[in-house]
């Protein structure tokens, strides 16, 4: 059976977002509580704690962060940067998790070092 969590969008209108998720995501072994659940609604929907925004601006900013102060640290960091991750709808706190982008691949990563055109 196709489960969902919901999220508020945050707008004044109340308007909500439905995001399909593995059944585990929303349906903890019996005697736990998913943190990140607000409560269930219709039997297949949750709803999510935080707004959708606000999951998704986490996932981004933590991670791409993450990824700018590594290449940052880098003796020769590289010209460009490429980063491609997935992201998964979870019923942990945040609501939002990265999830396999193929196979068992999270992020895939691209460094380029360009040489500055000679004059």
């Amino acid at each position: 059976m196709t489960r969902y969590i919901q999220f508020a969008t945050g707008d004044a209108d109340g308007s909500t977002v439905l995001v399909e998720v593995d059944q585990q995501e929303v349906v903890p072994p019996p005697g736990l509580v998913k943190a990140g659940i607000k409560e269930k609604l219709e039997g297949t929907v949750a709803m999510a704690q935080s707004t959708f925004a606000t999951a998704i601006k986490g996932a981004i900013q933590h991670n791409v962060q993450a990824f700018i102060e590594a290449v940052h640290s880098l003796p020769e960091p590289p010209t460009e940067v490429e980063i491609t991750f997935g992201l998964k709808a979870t019923g942990e706190v945040g609501n939002v998790a990265i999830g396999k982008t193929g196979g068992e691949v999270n992020y895939t990563v691209k460094l380029a070092w360009k040489q500055a055109p000679k004059a």
